[in-house]
């Protein structure tokens, strides 16, 4: 299955069903791990697996306010504090739910702030820092719903949700050509397919509170990758987000041999706009 197809196919599950999924599903979701491209290869990791009553003692320790979901599996990945770890960390966790939605596995990201405390939790001794929690199993149907929608603390929305579909501000919205604001011409001659691609994917993949604090700008041969600090999402939520999409991103571009994402800023950004709330936070770029 090609990364687009598991893209847009992937979904958040909140409602599980007990059953546990085979062995060798987990043993295959293990070794998957272990061969991951990470975004900073030196940085060490560690997946680690529980199933059973590790649902009961994560309760009120991982997930939105507390709430782990009761799934019947538990995937925490551990990792080495360095630079960029948890943008690492979030582009490896959302590499690994796509390939649980390939192989059929439905799953959830969980909240967890206080690492010894998901460690003490799930049995894990480890001088490594627990940055994702993933629940996982097999999904129960979801009904028609309206999703709770956070635009600021005075300015909350319902809107309605169909099956497991949630509401993103679109590629349009999200990207730049040159300058901040300006919208791009989606042309197919005036922009590269593989780059429109590439963008469409970013923009589908998962954020905290389904904020998507960050935007894209086309500027020569470059990507920027810009993050907004929200006072709604922590630094680390922030950061675990910034993976995801640069994993989306990268997983649709590699496919045509491009290159990869370096962190920080590019030269030459001066006469873009970006605003003071932004900041760009990575690159990249394409022959």
């Amino acid at each position: 299955m090609k990364y687009l197809e598991k893209i847009e196919k992937r979904k958040s599950i909140r409602e599980f069903m007990k059953r546990e999924p085979e062995s060798k599903m987990l043993e295959d979701i293990s070794n998957y791990f272990q061969k991951q491209y990470k975004l900073v290869p030196e940085i060490e990791t560690e997946l680690v697996i529980r199933t059973g009553d590790v649902k009961n003692s994560l309760e009120g320790v991982a997930g939105y306010r507390g709430k782990c979901f009761m799934a019947p599996v538990y995937m925490i990945m551990l990792s080495e504090k360095k630079d960029y770890y948890l943008e690492n960390a979030g582009y490896l966790a959302e590499d690994l739910c796509l390939y649980m939605t390939e192989i059929g596995l439905d799953h959830c990201w969980l909240t967890a702030d206080d690492s010894e405390a998901v460690k003490k939790a799930a049995m894990i001794e480890s001088d490594k820092e627990a940055v994702v929690v993933i629940a996982c199993g097999f999904g129960k149907e979801e009904k028609e719903k309206k999703r709770l929608d956070i635009l600021n603390p005075s300015n909350v929305l319902f809107k309605k949700r169909a099956g497991h579909i949630a509401p993103k501000i679109a590629q349009e919205e999200m990207v730049y050509q040159d300058k901040w604001g300006k919208k791009v011409d989606w042309d197919a001659y005036m922009i590269d397919p593989v780059l429109d691609q590439s963008l469409y994917a970013a923009s589908l993949a998962p954020s905290f509170l389904n904020r998507q604090p960050y935007r894209y700008v086309l500027k020569g041969n470059t990507v920027i990758l810009c993050v907004k600090e929200e006072e709604m999402t922590s630094d680390k939520d922030t950061k675990l987000d910034l993976g995801a999409t640069m994993m989306n991103f990268d997983a649709v571009a590699s496919e045509h041999d491009w290159v990869d994402w370096k962190m920080g800023a590019p030269a030459g950004i001066e006469d873009i706009g970006i605003p003071e709330e932004y900041k760009a936070a990575a690159y990249y770029e394409w022959n």
